[in-house]
């Protein structure tokens, strides 16, 4: 039996990136149907009621309502979104700790099949609304404050100044929260390691260990135990124990 092919709309006030992006998704995404190609945030409310798509590839930046605004003209959300953008190196990383997929511009053909594969393997809109408020309060703090964290079932917002550390469990991660909670998160700690970088105070000191640096409360005399709150002992490795010293010399400094 054929696969049922993904509606999609695309929205966009820049009528080459419209063109563009209906050309590479005709041509390299068979499984895509576009039911609709707008220009602004009314139309694509219109457009959404009327074709129900699952996928809507849309930009940020448009005259009127900005491409987050969308979501406030439904009471229930039930489409994905991948947001097309020209936003800093910042901007991106916060597009991923907030679990929200999105094209670079100028779109790049991998970029856009490898979106699309993404969602067929994930396919869901859990939570979308709370996800892009995540993304805007780090947009609009122009720093990590939040991440979402998935989980087995649906996903968790975490604000990162509750995360003590975070220790690997095969392909899943557990994380410990300064009021002794641990969650089990369904990603690996590298996913996490590429996300939580030394800018926001996160440094792996062992292939297990993630550890947020503000919690430290002590170093061996060693260097090769981390003490940090609750006289929780990690293990520093020897290979990072270095670039360690040295990460925490500039953080003082």
């Amino acid at each position: 039996m054929e696969e049922s092919k993904i509606k999609a709309i695309i929205v966009d006030d820049e009528g080459r990136a419209r063109r563009i992006l209906e050309n590479f998704i005709t041509e390299y995404c068979p499984e895509i149907s576009l039911v609709a190609i707008v220009e602004d945030v009314p139309q694509a409310v219109k457009a959404i009621k009327k074709y129900e798509p699952e996928l809507v590839f849309l930009d940020i930046e448009m005259p009127g309502y900005n491409g987050f605004q969308l979501l406030e003209f439904f009471e229930e959300v039930n489409f994905e979104i991948i947001f097309t953008t020209a936003y800093s190196e910042f901007a991106l990383k916060a597009f991923q700790v907030s679990a929200i997929d999105y094209l670079l511009k100028p779109i790049q053909i991998d970029q856009l099949v490898h979106s699309i594969a993404k969602f067929k393997k994930i396919r869901t809109n859990s939570l979308i609304k709370e996800r892009i408020e995540t993304l805007q309060s780090n947009l609009k703090e122009k720093k990590i404050n939040k991440i979402v964290v998935p989980l087995s079932e649906g996903s968790l917002f975490l604000e990162l100044s509750d995360i003590v550390y975070l220790k690997a469990e095969g392909s899943y991660v557990n994380f410990y929260l300064k009021d002794g909670t641990k969650i089990l998160a369904s990603k690996n700690i590298k996913d996490f390691e590429q996300q939580l970088s030394d800018k926001e105070g996160f440094f792996r000191v062992h292939r297990s260990y993630l550890i947020n640096t503000i919690f430290i409360t002590s170093i061996s005399a060693d260097h090769h135990t981390a003490i940090l709150q609750q006289q929780t002992e990690i293990a520093i490795a020897r290979d990072r124990k270095q670039d360690f010293l040295h990460f925490l010399k500039q953080k003082i400094s």
